[in-house]
């Protein structure tokens, strides 16, 4: 393999790490600061959006839940200020980035101004002396012959400095495009005179490699790209989330959240693995570059390889120290650098375990975000269904890149067998990806539908064992409430509620009275009663709601078996709910079969041996009867 060749494996192994650590930034970062946003935008707006529906939140947790899923102008409310929090998102993501680049730039001028580091020579005076005008500086003279082993291009020339505080017999390089600085240690300039020459031309050569590579300006974007994750978005997200969670669990202060959208453990754990992920695709860029200039010193500028199995024995000789994973170092140890040079791995021969995993995390990652403007209606529907279709190719071609083909091809095969890969991708991505996902969402619903529904059958039978339990004091507050608009409430649910399948002949009409009928009722005070009858009121309330949501959403299939049966089973829970709380009609059905014509009084029945209580207040029987005039009610 020629030097051209080796230079160009290297570098796709160093462009698939950069991709990784700039993918997981973008990924980390937006996943954050959307988490902040959000918990801010709902720490705010929620009680305007709630007081202008005329939604009170101090009820129970369940309908305060209920309503921020469902009630229509709560969640207008929420969509419009989601929309909002999406652009300051992706605004202040960009910003991050921007910052970065601006950064990186900045940071080498920065640390020549602060070190005050002295001047050997500059890059015009290496420039000439290359051309042969070093006069008699012999170290000069040394410099420019290793700068012409390390054959960088003119415009790379980089100027040498000197580190009078630093004894050790090293050198680190620093600047930005076109204008490159190696500086020496004090401890490395006697080496050039004595028997380990060899050691400083080494590090100089070291050095010169990262000039060649760009591997200064790699190196201070991936600095600049983590300390700007830490001080703009990882402190600020921690920060808002303490305060908030201070405020709420400390002073007694606890408020509601749009759904999801909490301060609290969740959103420390997220901020910890993202973090893990960005250090761990740092340490990666860095760890490599370092590997990359031994084999380049080594193998294409000659250096001695005796250097670094000295390094090592030294090194071995010395106490043992506790080290971090290899993972989470941003520096090899001289042992992995001295096996580098003795088998080089640093050349594109496929990618490692840690990037694949690192990858599909950030991918996850992304999709959680996605997920998250989604439950909000920030994004449409249609996009993230456009966004699954890619995730399958997206995957896949990770798989690929991480781990590249072993042997080389010709170019008629890399063709065949590059539209052989993308067939196969589209293929799988719009064949097999949606359908089992749909399957698979499908089968998890009924598990969770069947155990919900178990557990209410379980507990309606122990209501009936044990029998009712209301004190006079909840008999009287539940008339109170039935008065007050729950009867028409409940009238308007008998109305639309379908008494069998979900159908799909008047689904359009139901979706919207449905949900009005939803919203209005979550307007209503608490249901007096905790028990059967409180019970029977979050299950209608949660099963229509659901039914609808589900019914009434973008992309609902009509006649696809499994998304009906879903619905109907919802309908049918809320049916039976509502059969508790409205018992039989005894006013005589109007015209159109329903009770209560237009000049009628709907008469309606508390649930029998429930609430033992008449109009009159005279308690005669196992039911009660209220009074609402009008047909809605």
């Amino acid at each position: 393999m020629t030097a051209a060749q080796s230079r160009a494996l290297t570098a796709r192994a160093t462009t698939r790490r950069m991709l990784m650590l700039v993918t997981v930034l973008l990924a980390s970062g937006t996943a954050l600061i959307g988490e902040a946003v959000l918990t801010y935008h709902s720490a705010t707006s929620l009680p305007h959006c709630a007081s202008a529906a005329g939604m009170n939140l101090q009820g129970p947790k369940w309908r305060t839940e209920l309503g921020l899923r469902f009630h229509s102008e709560l969640v207008a409310c929420r969509a419009d200020g989601a929309r909002t929090a999406l652009y300051a998102t992706v605004l202040c993501t960009a910003g991050v980035a921007v910052a970065a680049v601006l950064l990186s730039r900045w940071l080498p001028r920065w640390r020549q101004r602060k070190d005050r580091l002295p001047e050997l020579y500059s890059a015009q005076q290496i420039v000439a002396a290359v051309e042969g005008g070093s006069g008699n500086d012999e170290r000069l003279a040394h410099l420019a012959r290793l700068v012409q082993r390390a054959e960088l291009p003119r415009d790379r020339l980089p100027g040498f400095v000197c580190n009078p505080r630093a004894l050790s017999a090293g050198a680190v390089t620093f600047g930005s495009v076109g204008r490159y600085t190696v500086c020496l240690n004090v401890g490395l300039l006697p080496k050039r005179t004595t028997k380990d020459r060899s050691h400083f031309d080494a590090v100089v050569l070291h050095e010169l490699a990262h000039v060649r590579n760009r591997d200064v300006d790699l190196a201070y974007l991936a600095i600049a790209l983590w300390r700007v994750f830490l001080i703009a978005v990882l402190l600020p997200c921690l920060a808002l989330n303490a305060a908030l969670v201070f405020h709420d669990r400390f002073q007694g202060a606890e408020r509601a959240y749009w759904d999801g959208y909490e301060p609290g453990a969740k959103t420390a754990l997220l901020a910890v693995v993202l973090t893990a992920l960005v250090y761990v695709a740092r340490a990666d860029i860095l760890r490599h570059r370092e590997l990359v200039a031994d084999r380049d010193a080594v193998f294409e500028f000659g250096s001695d390889r005796e250097v670094w199995r000295k390094q090592v024995e030294s090194r071995s000789a010395a106490l043992p120290r506790l080290r971090l994973p290899r993972f989470l170092r941003n520096h090899p140890t001289w042992s992995e650098r001295l096996a580098e040079i003795d088998n080089p791995r640093s050349e594109d021969k496929g990618g490692t375990k840690l990037q694949i995993a690192v990858f599909l995390v950030a991918y996850v990652t992304i999709i959680y975000s996605v997920i998250s403007w989604l439950k909000l209606d920030a994004v449409p529907a249609q996009t993230v269904i456009y966004l699954a279709y890619l995730l399958g190719p997206l995957v896949i071609a990770t798989g690929f890149a991480v781990f590249p083909r072993r042997k080389a091809r010709s170019a008629a095969e890399a063709s065949a067998a590059r539209a052989w890969m993308y067939g196969v991708i589209w293929l799988i991505s719009a064949f097999a990806m949606n359908p089992f996902a749909n399957w698979a969402q499908a089968e998890d619903d009924w598990v969770t539908q069947a155990s919900v529904h178990l557990r209410e059958m379980s507990d309606e039978m122990n209501e009936w064992h044990d029998g009712p339990a209301v004190s006079a004091a909840v008999k009287d507050r539940a008339v109170g409430w039935y008065e007050r608009g729950g009867s028409a409430v409940l009238g308007r649910f008998d109305k639309y509620l379908p008494d069998g399948v979900a159908g799909s002949d008047a689904a359009g009409a139901r979706c919207a009275a449905l949900g009005a009928t939803v919203s209005d009722a979550l307007e209503l005070p608490v249901f007096p009663d905790s028990g059967a009858g409180g019970k029977a009121w979050k299950r209608l309330l949660t099963s229509t709601a659901e039914a609808q949501a589900l019914q009434c959403r973008s992309g609902y299939d009509l006649d696809a078996p499994s998304e009906d049966a879903m619905v109907s089973l919802r309908y049918g829970r809320a049916r039976t709910a509502l059969r508790q709380l409205l018992p039989p009609q005894l006013e005589t059905p109007a015209a159109d079969g329903r009770p209560g014509g237009a000049a009628g009084a709907l008469i309606c029945l508390v649930r029998p041996a429930l609430y033992l209580r008449v109009a009159g207040g005279v308690a005669t029987g196992s039911t009660h009867v209220v009074a609402s005039a009008g047909n809605g009610g």
